[in-house]
Parts: C-alpha cells; structure tokens; sequence
C-alpha cells in the first residue's frame, strides 16, 4: 500500500530576509568572467547559485528557458488553479528546507494527509481485500529488500525478477507493483533496480496549495540568472573552462552542471576534451523516467473522499493510471502515468490521453461523472528537450552509477543535481541537497588554489 506519493509569518520576516539574500547575491553574481559558471536554473543551480554567494564565489547561471525552476513549475492558466506540471509532493527526507521556506514566507504547506482508498473494478474493495492487499505490501518489500542484499547484478537486479512470476499472479501484485513502480520510481517492474531503491530514504510528503513551483520560483527570485541562454560546448580541457552559449562565451575556472541526464546522454552539450569512458557510461546507466500528469479538473468532490485523496482500482498490468483526487481542495485530480505507458501516451493526441485519464475514473464511478467534467490537461516531459524525462532512474545492475557521475573532472567541471545524489535521487530535495554540496565543493578547491 502507499507510502509515499509519502502559517503564515510577518511579511515583515519576509523582507528582510528577502533583502539580506539580494545584497549577497548582487555582490556574487556577475556575468564578466565570473569563478563558476552554472549551467541550469533549476533547484540544484539556484542552490548551488545561493552557496556561492555566500561564500563570495563569484558566478554566472545561465538557463535555456523563459523561467527558473526547471522540472519544478506550477501553471496557473490551465484550471485558472495551481497545477504543478512536473514535480508535486515536496518530500522530508527528514528536512527540506523548501518547506521551511514556504512557512516563513506565506505559503500554506501542509502534511499529505495520507487518505487512500481503493476499488476492485466500480466498488470499493471489502475489508477482506484490503487485508489482502496489506499482506501484498509485506511480501512485497521482503522480497525487495532480500534482492538489495543479495548478490544479484547486472540484469537479474531489476524488481521484476526480484518479485517472482508469483508475485504477479496474486490479486493484487500489480497493483502494489504499480505503486512503487511506474507511479514513483517512473519505470516499469523490469527496468529498475532494487539495490538502487533501497538505498533511497524513506520520506514524509507534504503539499503546497499555491503549488511546489511557485515555491521555488520564490525561493529562486534573488537569484541573478541569465535565462534564455544554453550551453552548446564546454572547452574543459586548459586551466580553466571556456562555455559557448547561445548569447556568447563564459570564461570561468569551473563549471557546474546540473542538467539532466537526458540531457547529458543526448549529447546537447559538447565537451573538449571528450568526456571520459567511465563518465559517458555513468551517463548511459542512468535513465531519464517518464512520469506524466493527466489533470482532470471537476466542478465537484467526484469521490467525496476530501482533498488530496488517492484512489486505486486494482490492476492487472503495469499500464494503469493512478489518482490523487481533489488535490488542495481544487476539485483538480491528479492522474499519474509512468514507465512504458507514459512514453506511449506522449505519442498520443492530448485529448486521447485526457479520455484515458477520464476512462479510468470512469470505470470506477461510472459515465455520469462525465457531466462535472470541466476541463482536462496531459504533461509530456519525455518530449521536452530540456529535460528529456521527470527524474533519473539507475538502471538495473548500475547502482555505482550515482556515485561515478558526481565525481568532478579536473576540478574543473562539476557533476550535480539529483541525479548524482545517492540517497535522495529523482526528488527536488536530492537536487538541493547535491547543488548545496556541489558549491561547496568548488569554492572549497578555488580557495585553496587562490
């Protein structure tokens, strides 16, 4: 069963706060050959910017979008509501200082609450199911857990396996498959491995009603980034680095990457000299998931189960959607789609893909729900060429792939974002926690050689 997806102050904190952050950034930030220049403005380059500044690093941050933020924004014209159309839950692994940020700062955060309710087809599922499905839950992350500390590599470390054809027969093997799989770790059953997952931290979740992105576009707003500019080619190979933008070149002694592995992997990036073999294999081992969102927007509580609801019809494949219903109190459900499914959908009209959300819902209510439908939205982060994906996902057999792809090169570029984190990888904190971490790294080394 699920786990995971796991008060206002004085305006007057705010502002100073606000003010202290701007005069460090302003004294840090500089575009005329800056110490760093950081390569991505989403949560581990605004990190990774803020760090800097606070250990007078000088830095330029570039940015290929109109925005900051990166796989974490919140739209508000879709629903005329908040709808984050990349990452949602803002995970506590067992802190996060986004978190912190928004309570001091206006924003209504709150513990997911945790309500979860499931169906067997159009009903809801008895007390015999339920108990069913707990004793599913357990055999399941036994088995994970013995798989993890066993010897298994290469392509026998993946859940698949490691859960047995058995496992999948049961009623509700798939279901709970489902769960961990492809609605959180993005990847079907036989594409991830759980060595790598269970190496990843358990977490609390907690929601934001005006929308994880916004908080983070706050977080980010003293930041100086220079947006609309990407990096085309990094010359790494004398004692500094030289960056070919779209708008000119950057000269720095070190450069911070904190793009994507799709990004990496798709070779958007140029490098002289050529990455090494054991850092473009890194790359190649860690996948970029697909996770989608399907909004449906409604002009009523359709379930009546209260906000931030997540509902599950038992599955029989891997190809399901999976719900949370009335997120912030809304009226706006949250259809999830990972893995191979969601790569499939994104081939599709959006309007199929919003009638396969709205089906799903269907099965379980009924046609009539047809009449409260207002208006529906589908994500398709796969075929946005600035992310390639939702978040990164170790392939099976490649769990020192995080760890090779953080290693620095020449102490001269610098590997971040959550990719290269080993205990919070595919979470916006993870990408924080890395960008941090990072900064560190480079102004620690700068200032030695001073």
């Amino acid at each position: 069963m699920r786990s995971t997806p796991q008060n206002h102050r004085r305006r007057l904190l705010k502002g100073l706060v606000a003010l202290g952050l701007s005069h460090r950034l302003a004294i840090a930030g500089s575009d005329s050959n800056p110490d760093v220049v950081i390569i991505g403005a989403g949560i581990a380059g605004l990190e990774a910017a803020r760090t800097l500044a606070e250990q007078k690093i000088t830095f330029t941050l570039i940015e290929a979008n109109d925005r900051i933020g990166g796989r974490i924004h919140t739209n508000h014209s879709i629903f005329n509501s908040p709808f984050d159309t990349h990452a949602h839950w803002m995970r506590a692994s067992p802190a996060n200082r986004l978190i912190s940020h928004a309570q001091i700062n206006g924003f209504d955060v709150y513990e997911d609450p945790l309500r979860a309710e499931y169906f067997v087809g159009n009903r809801k599922a008895t007390n015999e199911e339920l108990d069913d499905l707990r004793q599913t839950d357990a055999l399941f992350n036994r088995r994970i857990k013995r798989s993890a500390l066993s010897a298994a590599s290469g392509p026998d470390d993946n859940a698949h396996t490691a859960l047995g054809p058995d496992f999948f027969s049961m009623p509700w093997g798939y279901t709970v498959a489902a769960e961990y799989g492809v609605w959180d770790m993005a990847q079907d059953s036989k594409n991830w491995s759980p060595k790598s997952w269970w190496n990843s931290l358990d977490a609390k979740n907690w929601f934001c009603r005006q929308g994880y992105g916004d908080v983070v576009a706050d977080y980010g707003r003293e930041v100086p980034a220079v947006l609309r500019t990407s990096a085309s080619h990094i010359n790494w190979g004398s004692s500094g680095v030289s960056v070919t933008t779209s708008t000119g070149t950057i000269q720095a002694r070190a450069a911070i990457l904190t793009v994507s592995t799709g990004v990496l992997a798709a070779e958007r990036i140029a490098f002289s000299p050529k990455l090494p073999s054991l850092k473009l294999q890194a790359i190649h081992d860690i996948d970029m998931a697909v996770m989608n969102y399907i909004g449906l927007k409604f002009s009523t509580d359709i379930f009546g189960f209260g906000s931030d609801a997540y509902v599950t019809q038992q599955q029989h494949d891997e190809t399901g959607v999976g719900y949370l219903t009335h997120a912030n109190e809304s009226h706006l459900t949250y259809g999830y789609v990972g893995g191979t499914q969601a790569r499939l959908l994104e081939l599709e009209p959006m309007e199929a893909v919003v009638a396969y959300g709205l089906d799903g819902l269907k099965s379980m209510l009924g046609n009539d729900i047809q009449k409260y439908f207002v208006k529906g939205f589908a994500t398709a982060c796969g075929k946005v060429p600035l992310f390639d994906g939702a978040y990164s996902a170790v392939r099976p057999g490649k769990v020192l792939a995080r760890q090779a792809l953080g290693v620095s090169l020449g102490n001269r570029l610098y590997f971040s974002g959550e990719a290269t984190h080993l205990s919070q990888p595919g979470t916006v904190n993870g990408g924080l926690e890395r960008g941090r971490e990072t900064a560190l790294e480079v102004a620690a080394y700068l200032k030695r050689t001073s």
